[in-house]
């Protein structure tokens, strides 16, 4: 195991700074160009759908290529893309820049998780990975507290050019200290130990292509096999975490909308969005120690149902005065994106590192976040539909049953 310092994380922090305020910086400047909630809608779906080829693609890139490399590239062309949004005039192109922003700016993420498995010993992975989340939640929360002050005094395409600042910067601290780490072919080792390999494929419920000349040889999925225990561990836990990103994709994509159209002023809407992340990054500097001593399991659970319960509540809110709304979201916004989501996130991911244990880690993260993609775009997707039709209030509500489905999961759950 190579070990290094954490330097190469402050690269994480000057993103962090870039990456969550612009998705609800794009969506007010969107209604300020004269769009609605369904180009909203439309923008944050794009968007998502571009996760799933971007994960993939990252994903296996770094099992191949130098992740240091990967990590510049994507830093280098999402400055640019984050600089050309300034320069857009219309709601289509913007909608098109921010699809191109995304593509590069998750390419850091599997090579990052990568390099937290390969510099840290596994029993220190919780607390490492909380360090990493932590560092980028405090970017996201200067961001944020930045384009709350900004958004005051200049036009928010003024504020995209700030924003690519912290963009280059970061490029220029993962050059100086993200180490070389290439993922060797030890990570493949386990195909060329053939009774090994066809045992493990017997003990998960996949689909298996069939390929000629041999028709005749191949397995069906069997739904029966979700119920049979210990086989239907990674299943179960892959459902869980597709059902909470669907949640995740129904709520995000239009609660800022849903403030702003009720009245609220645009500080106010990024002041309670800054409020999250503040008891994100507490959350996330505690939760490490905290998961060392705890089922990552039932503090899934736990945090899916404080979630779950907040997005209803702030549901009902969206039908009530502008005053109620902003004081229920400044209740509850931070314990479902602050507290609930940091210890789930921890949690899961926690879960999904031991799951993959030394086999192609670059390829499974990336499918890992191909699966999120396609469950943050089914949500956003539906979102604006949901939202349009029957109400903000539908639609969060819906996305909190679904967290308490995913909290169902993770009760049952039994580790093979």
């Amino acid at each position: 195991m190579i070990r290094t310092d954490s330097k190469w994380m402050i690269s994480a922090l000057l993103f962090g700074v870039v990456s969550l305020p612009i998705s609800t910086l794009l969506s007010l400047e969107i209604l300020n160009l004269g769009g609605n909630t369904i180009d909203v809608d439309y923008a944050i779906s794009l968007s998502n759908a571009v996760l799933i080829p971007a994960s993939l693609f990252w994903g296996y890139a770094s099992d191949r290529f130098d992740i240091r490399s990967i990590i510049l590239i994507g830093f280098g062309v999402s400055s640019v893309s984050l600089y050309l949004m300034a320069l857009a005039c219309s709601i289509i192109l913007l909608i098109i820049l921010y699809a191109l922003f995304t593509f590069f700016s998750v390419s850091y993420s599997t090579p990052m998780n990568l390099l937290v498995i390969e510099t840290t010993e596994k029993s220190r992975w919780a607390e490492s990975f909380s360090k990493l989340s932590m560092l980028t939640s405090i970017g996201n929360l200067v961001g944020l507290i930045l384009s709350t002050i900004l958004v005051i005094f200049i036009h928010i395409y003024e504020i995209y050019i700030v924003l690519s600042i912290f963009s280059i910067a970061a490029f220029i601290s993962a050059y100086l200290f993200t180490p070389r780490v290439f993922m060797g072919i030890e990570r493949v080792s386990i195909v060329h130990h053939k009774e090994s390999f066809f045992t493990r494929l017997k003990m998960h419920p996949l689909f298996f292509v069939h390929i000629p000349p041999n028709l005749h040889n191949f397995k069906m999925f069997k739904l029966s096999r979700l119920l049979k225990k210990p086989i239907n561990y990674l299943p179960l836990l892959y459902l869980a975490i597709f059902i909470f990103y669907i949640s995740s994709g129904l709520f995000n994509t239009l609660y800022p909308v849903s403030l702003y159209t009720k009245g609220l002023d645009k500080s106010i809407v990024l002041g309670i969005i800054t409020e999250g992340m503040i008891a994100e990054i507490l959350t996330f500097h505690l939760i490490g120690k905290y998961l060392e001593k705890k089922d990552e399991r039932e503090t899934s659970f736990r945090a899916l149902l404080l979630r779950g319960s907040s997005y209803i509540a702030m549901g009902i809110s969206t039908i009530l005065s502008a005053s109620f709304t902003e004081i229920l979201g400044m209740l509850f916004y931070p314990l479902a994106a602050g507290v609930a989501f940091s210890a789930y996130y921890s949690a899961s991911n926690t879960l999904i590192f031991k799951a993959i244990g030394g086999r192609n880690q670059g390829r499974s993260l990336g499918v890992y976040s191909t699966l999120v993609g396609v469950a943050l775009f089914l949500g956003s997707f539906a979102s604006g539909f949901i939202s349009t039709r029957f109400g903000f209030i539908t639609n969060f509500a819906i996305a909190g049953i679904l967290l308490f489905i995913s909290a169902f999961i993770f009760k049952i759950l039994e580790e093979g």
